[in-house]
């Protein structure tokens, strides 16, 4: 018989809401591994220049979501994006629904 946290995680993992937090959450994380402050605190309105993420760090971290997930990103290193969340939605869209689940 299941105990109340593995009922809490199976539920969570069930609803897309939740599913697309936790994505969001480690695309984040890959972001913060790879821009130079690693004390800055990353948010989706955190804007580009304000943490410096320059295209290099954009390509390690598009390593790492291709490595990560199997997937294959073909996001440009001068893709557009003024926010951290206008990226991780660019990100985002490269993973197939069946790859989103927690790994």
């Amino acid at each position: 018989m299941e105990n109340m946290s593995e009922k809490a995680v199976g539920a969570a993992l069930a609803d897309p809401d939740e599913r697309d937090a936790a994505l969001e959450a480690r695309i984040i994380g890959f972001i913060q591994k790879e821009i130079q402050d690693k004390s800055a605190v990353l948010t989706r309105a955190t804007r580009r220049d304000e943490v410096a993420i320059d295209s290099i760090d954009v390509v390690n971290v598009v390593f790492a979501i291709e490595e990560e997930f199997g997937v294959e990103v073909a996001l440009t290193t001068d893709a557009g994006f003024e926010t951290v969340g206008e990226l991780v939605d660019a990100l985002v869209a490269f993973i197939p629904e069946e790859k989103r689940s927690a790994r």
